[in-house]
């Protein structure tokens, strides 16, 4: 026999859900709030949380990427190109300010991104990355194969 952790009754062993008061005592556990859900279950009843996302925050590997000079000096009147750091827990596009004195560091989690745009043009891509309740956060001058494979990465966790 088991106790519920929610009421205290004692239960079978085998029991999947309390017969009094109907809480799940065996299944997948949520990050976010500690509610067990059907071990098959994709998001938590209760507070939402996508599981098959969690999953695939799990593969991601870490790569950095700097956008190419030449089409940095020509499109963004800079001589410093920006960088892209993409990670297991956020993506962070940082642009540097007059000659290194200062730089902004814009931080996207991967649970705020509602989308992308790719722009792929003939030289160079650049890609949006919108956000839910931030701004729209871009990166441009890339090389085509940097490029692709940013977009590779976020059509992955689009699935």
């Amino acid at each position: 026999m088991k106790t519920c952790p929610e009421c205290c009754s004692q239960m079978p062993d085998e029991a999947q859900v309390c017969h009094a008061c109907g809480r799940r005592v065996t299944g997948k556990a949520c990050p976010d709030c500690d509610e067990i859900s059907k071990p098959t279950a994709k998001k938590c009843r209760y507070c939402g949380h996508d599981f098959a996302r969690s999953e695939k925050l799990a593969v991601i590997e870490a790569f950095q990427a700097s956008a190419s000079l030449l089409p940095t000096f020509i499109l963004r009147a800079r001589f410093i190109p920006q960088q892209i750091h993409l990670n297991s827990e956020k993506i962070v596009i940082r642009t540097y300010g007059f000659f290194w004195l200062s730089h902004t560091d814009d931080d996207i989690p991967w649970e705020k991104i509602a989308g992308y745009h790719y722009r792929s043009g003939f030289f160079w891509d650049a890609i949006e990355i919108q956000t839910r309740g931030q701004k729209a956060n871009s990166i441009g001058c890339l090389s085509k194969s940097v490029g692709r494979k940013i977009k590779t990465t976020l059509e992955r966790m689009k699935e």
